[in-house]
Order: structure tokens, then sequence, then C-alpha cells
């Protein structure tokens, strides 16, 4: 019985995490504070998924700096350039990223979290991406989190939105402003 306990000790501040990065998400500020008392003071957080989205954030400061980006992405304006070549290139204005976690499993200091992000503008384009967050904890604090992101694009689940339109620059300028997987 105190190994089952123990197994679900991180599920918790997953789920925290989960829920303070809809706030971040949302332009809340105070996030950012909130989600730095995860934190341990050396801890790395690494984007380990196909360029561009590959990253490591080494340190406090380096991951409180990759969440201040984040927050002020909210509504940032991307250039798409579409498949039609003569609609050229076009304004959008990032809209949605959301994120559904689908599963979630803790063993000890660690815990993994399947999820499925949307990612849209307010225009009406956009996509899912599915993918995986790998925290390990020590003392209570996250030490180490490798956030995997699938190669490929997946507009069959998303509502109301459209990928038809995008170019696979259009899908990571999309990707990149929306740091889907903070």
């Amino acid at each position: 019985m105190k190994e089952e306990a123990r197994k679900d000790d991180h599920k918790e501040p997953v789920e925290q995490y989960f829920s303070l990065i809809r706030d971040l998400r949302a332009g809340d500020e105070a996030s950012v504070p909130k989600l730095m008392e995860m934190w341990d003071q050396d801890g790395v957080f690494e984007f380990v998924g196909a360029p561009p989205l590959v990253a490591t954030y080494k340190g406090a400061v380096a991951i409180q700096t990759l969440y201040k980006n984040r927050l002020q992405s909210s509504k940032m304006p991307i250039r798409l350039e579409g498949k039609a070549a003569a609609k050229g290139t076009r304004e959008a204005t990032l809209g949605i990223v959301n994120t559904d976690v689908t599963h979630l499993r803790t063993n000890g200091n660690r815990a993994v979290a399947g999820w499925r992000t949307t990612i849209g503008t307010t225009e009406g384009a956009g996509f899912d991406v599915a993918g995986s967050h790998q925290f390990t904890f020590e003392n209570g604090k996250i030490k180490n989190l490798r956030v995997s992101i699938s190669p490929k694009a997946d507009d069959s689940r998303t509502a109301n939105l459209t990928a038809s339109e995008l170019t696979v620059t259009d899908v990571g300028r999309l990707s990149l402003a929306a740091w889907p997987v903070v």
C-alpha cells in the first residue's frame, strides 16, 4: 500500500503545472512566479521534438525567461504563406492554444503526461499536435522536464479549424508562436 501511495506523489504537481500553463497562455502574469516555485533552481527544461522545436533551458533564469516569452506571445501576429501562391502571405493572429492531457502516469520521482494540443489562429487556421511531458522530481521540485512533440500536425480532430491551407512553414510558425508544449 505504501508503494501505491508513493506512485501518485507527483500527480497533483503535474496537474497544477498544466493548470498554470493554461493561466500563462491566457495572459495571467502571476502564473510565471507560481510556475517558478515548482522548479529546482538548477532544473533543466528540454524540448526534444523535431527541429525547430528543439531547445534546452538550464537553470531558473533561463526557464523563467522561457515562461515570460510565452506569456508575451499570446495574441501575437503571424505571417502565413498559405498553399496557394496567388494568395501570397497574409497576417494572422495566434488565437487558441489548448492542451488536453490524455493520460498521466507516475512512478517514484517520475511522471509522464501524454497530451494533444490544439493550435489555431483567430482567423480559423489550425491543427492538433500530440506529445508528452516527462517530469523528474527532486525534493518536491521539478528537476528535469523533457517535452516531446510529434512532428506531424493533425487537423482531423480540430473542430472549426483547418490545416489544409497551411504550409509546412506555416505550421512551424504557429508552433513556435504558440510554444504549444510549455
